[in-house]
């Protein structure tokens, strides 16, 4: 008898135990269902949602890009969600649905994402990265303002560039064509264009405190956003190093002590530079406001110089590498440019319809070879619909500009490079509304005119004056095809042979 109660009491405890233990994995289930398969919302955009913990960061590989791209056309469509360890992140891949939510839905989408390690960088400020306040607005506003004023768009800036162009041509021409990494004399240049706008000023190439900031500006930042961008997708854990802290303290000290030589000669009655205006700007506002002091105005111009020297470059870097892939293409563009400008002009914006090959070109390496990839995520500041899917507030959102650049039923063979697409029967520069490497909508880039003059005008005075030539002691010309990955698309490092025409 105690034996057969020994065993009723074991089988219970052990229906006991399997009851409990089936009661725990349903809670587990319900738990990750509500928080991992769950949407949103019941009209969420569909999409990847990986595995717990980690989503869809370990399908991603290398390419996060072209991975979703392929997601998008095979199976979500154009508006989709990817979860990125325990957020979910929509994306739009193409032109169509980027327009829709950034232009026509431009206030639901102006705002930004709360991302630690940025803010802990710019403690909240700048151009780029805040969330949306109207505060902000007034600042942004202020910025594009200054900047038109300053020039950008008209004759003005294009000869102050122009100049730096010619200073630049001179530094390639010393290299008497040896091989060489070009990026560092481009950059400085592209630098340069920034600090004549932002200082009211440019600076010789071996001036030791310019070099100094040039360095941080195309070696030691964009090896950050690199590192950022790695953080983003795979979670690895960065600690700032002394050596890294340091190259950046060298660019913020550079630009304080320019804000204070400004505030000892400040004119209010001829501002030259965005200095200048900033600081006027400030005397209008009260000295407790939150957005127009300079804390502001430092990260202000750390913004201009990161978002318009390291773009730049690298596209012009891209310009270099197709040139030496399709030589017969440079020696077509160099013609025309000699045939419309001639030997002793200089190439000028006013040149742009009679220079249809050498635009389609620009175009097409704009399209091409995207160089931010994913954008900058945006924020949305309430809940909106988009083609029927309902997209909530405060979902982070990024527009694949990669993918809409290289959507099939917008571009025939949008994987090969090819700038007659740009071209029309009759000969003309066809321009695209669809290559749109600047973003587009409220937090479109500030620097767009500048950047596209900058590239049409130092482009032209390199072709005009060197044949761009491989280095003749590598086997392979440089990758067209791949680059380093991460906040910006950047070409490996190579040389280059540049050969004086005259």
């Amino acid at each position: 008898r105690n034996v057969s109660m020994s065993s009723f009491l074991f089988e219970l405890l052990s229906w006991n135990l399997i009851l409990s233990g089936f009661i725990g994995l349903v809670t587990i289930g319900i738990i990750l269902y509500h928080y991992w398969w769950k949407l949103p919302h019941p009209q969420f955009p569909p999409g990847f949602r990986g595995i717990p913990v980690m989503g869809a960061l370990p399908y991603l590989g290398k390419s996060a890009h072209t991975v979703m791209a392929k997601w998008s056309r095979d199976k979500f469509g154009p508006i989709m969600s990817v979860r990125f360890g325990s957020d979910d992140v929509v994306v739009l891949s193409t032109y169509d649905v980027i327009h829709e939510a950034f232009v026509k839905n431009m206030a639901a989408f102006q705002s930004r994402p709360h991302i630690l390690l940025v803010n802990a960088l710019t403690e909240g400020y700048g151009l780029a990265f805040p969330p949306y306040s109207p505060e902000f607005g007034q600042v942004r506003q202020f910025s594009l303002s200054t900047l038109r004023g300053l020039g950008i768009g008209k004759r003005s800036i294009e000869t102050r560039i122009s100049e730096i162009a010619q200073d630049m041509v001179k530094e390639l021409d010393t290299l008497d064509g040896k091989p060489t990494n070009v990026k560092m004399i481009v950059g400085t240049s592209v630098a340069n264009v920034i600090c004549s706008i932002v200082f009211g000023k440019s600076f010789e190439h071996n001036d030791p405190a310019f070099r100094k900031l040039c360095i941080v500006l195309i070696q030691t930042i964009p090896f950050l956003l690199r590192l950022m961008s790695r953080l983003f997708f795979t979670y690895t854990v960065i600690i700032s190093s002394k050596p890294g802290q340091h190259m950046c303290d060298i660019f913020q000290d550079f630009n304080r002590k320019e804000i204070e030589e400004h505030i000892e000669n400040l004119d209010e009655n001829e501002p030259s530079d965005y200095i200048d205006a900033f600081l006027i700007e400030m005397k209008k506002h009260s000295p407790d406001d939150p957005w127009f002091h300079e804390k502001q105005l430092l990260h202000s111009i750390s913004d201009l110089f990161i978002a318009g020297t390291e773009t730049t470059t690298t596209t012009l870097l891209w310009c270099m590498i197709a040139m030496l892939h399709y030589p017969d293409l440079q020696a077509r563009i160099y013609n025309e440019l000699m045939q419309e400008i001639g030997e002793q002009v200089l190439p000028s914006v006013d040149h742009r319809d009679k220079l249809p090959l050498f635009r389609a070109f620009i175009q097409e390496i704009l399209r091409y070879k995207t160089t931010v990839i994913l954008g900058i995520q945006h924020l949305t500041t309430k809940d909106v619909d988009i083609k029927g899917y309902r997209i909530p507030k405060d979902t982070k959102v990024t527009a694949n500009i990669d993918a809409c650049h290289s959507d099939p039923n917008v571009w025939k063979d949008p994987s090969k490079f090819d700038i007659h697409r740009h071209i029309d029967k009759d000969g003309k520069f066809i321009l695209s509304r669809k290559v749109i490497p600047f973003g587009i909508g409220a937090r479109s880039c500030l620097g767009e005119k500048l950047a596209r003059i900058e590239i049409y005008l130092f482009l032209a005075n390199i072709i005009k004056r060197f044949e761009i030539l491989p280095d003749p002691k590598s086997e392979h010309l440089p990758p067209f095809d791949d680059g380093l990955s991460g906040l910006i698309h950047s070409p490996f490092s190579y040389k280059v042979s540049l050969k004086p025409r005259i």
